[in-house]
């Protein structure tokens, strides 16, 4: 089963849409997983407001009810909407991201069946969970200044960075962008809108990710 990982550069950068369109392209058949860190010390959450995320109060938690997986607006509601297959969200402190991963990997060994391939959304899991093929996602007007921590990194190590500019942009990629791209030396670099099908701008790599290790 094919484990295709989508990471990115910041929240709103795309993840979830390019999860989305990735599962479709493996024919909504394949397991997803949004896999969420936080930090091991909670402080205050970013969005001013109490949440599942900041507010987790075990080392990790593997939520698999479909009450809040398919909480409108979500999300999880959207990969659920992409698959058939099983959806988990792991929500973990940052320390605890591999023994989450573990978890995770065999509540899905359980859940899968017939499951055509993996796709997992999120950046800490990128170098945790050995992924077949990792697509890298980049906002293209936020300043490289507010990427996350590891954002080159974890660039130069992706099979395919994408920036994420939507159809409906005439705008090109900020060059701050750009340039902080190119200095990350990426294997392959592409400028898409992430909701389109794959076949439309990433017909290429169809074949690999719909292969079977």
């Amino acid at each position: 089963m094919i484990r295709v990982v989508v990471a990115g550069s910041s929240s709103r950068a795309g993840k979830t849409a390019l999860a989305e369109t990735v599962l479709r392209g493996l024919g909504g058949q394949a397991a997803a997983v949004k896999f969420t860190t936080t930090d091991d010390v909670f402080e205050r959450c970013p969005r001013g407001t109490t949440c599942i995320v900041c507010d987790i109060d075990v080392p990790f938690k593997v939520v698999r009810d479909d009450a809040t997986l398919l909480e409108s607006g979500t999300d999880t509601a959207r990969l659920k909407a992409a698959t058939e297959g099983p959806v988990l969200w792991t929500i973990a402190r940052k320390s605890m991201g591999a023994l989450a991963w573990e978890a995770t990997r065999l509540l899905l060994d359980q859940q899968r069946g017939e499951a055509r391939g993996l796709v997992v959304e999120g950046s800490t899991i990128a170098s945790l969970c050995s992924p077949d093929f990792t697509f890298f996602v980049v906002h293209p007007f936020l300043s490289p200044a507010r990427w996350k921590e590891g954002t080159r990194e974890l660039m130069s190590r992706a099979n395919c960075v994408v920036v994420n500019r939507p159809a409906s942009e005439g705008r090109e990629p900020a060059s701050e962008v750009m340039a902080a791209i190119h200095e990350a030396r990426p294997y392959d670099l592409r400028v898409a809108d992430v909701l389109e099908p794959l076949d439309t701008w990433a017909g290429d790599l169809l074949p690999r990710l719909r292969a079977r290790p």
